[in-house]
């Protein structure tokens, strides 16, 4: 008698196969959700790239941001971005709608130099700090 060729995977093969595949998507989905989540606060830092430039002429000109005032911010919105505003100081606070950061808001404030120039720009607000973009962390 011929002894017969085994065809196909045996069930220990593929339940190792599926718990590999298991594991993977434990630890890719929330580093999947953490990219997201900074892809769309930096939409925020991008759409208020404009408006940052006019503060910094202003701050620049007046020689500070006691009394700066920006036209047409609220026009602003992007995809996960519903609403920006500005306060007092230059501070710029984005809302988001919509994604990871849904109900979130992110404050842009200016730090200024001692010669009255606009140094550096931090972030902050309800956002968690895994959030926050590169560009504006401390």
């Amino acid at each position: 008698m011929k002894a017969q060729m085994q065809k196909g995977f045996t069930l220990i093969e593929l339940m190792i196969v599926v718990a590999i595949i298991g594991i993977l998507a434990a630890i890719a989905l929330p580093a999947y959700q953490d990219y997201t989540g900074r892809a769309q606060a930096s939409e925020a830092l991008t759409l208020t790239a404009g408006v940052r430039a006019d503060i910094a002429v202003q701050a620049a000109e007046q020689g500070g941001l006691s009394s700066v005032t920006v036209a047409g911010i609220s026009s602003l919105k992007g995809k996960y971005v519903s609403k920006v505003e500005t306060a007092g100081a230059g501070v710029i606070t984005a809302t988001f709608t919509g994604g990871v950061l849904d109900g979130e808001t992110m404050t842009i404030t200016p730090t200024l130099s001692t010669t009255g120039q606009i140094e550096k720009w931090v972030c902050s607000g309800s956002l968690e700090e895994k959030f926050i973009p590169s560009g504006c962390k401390n």
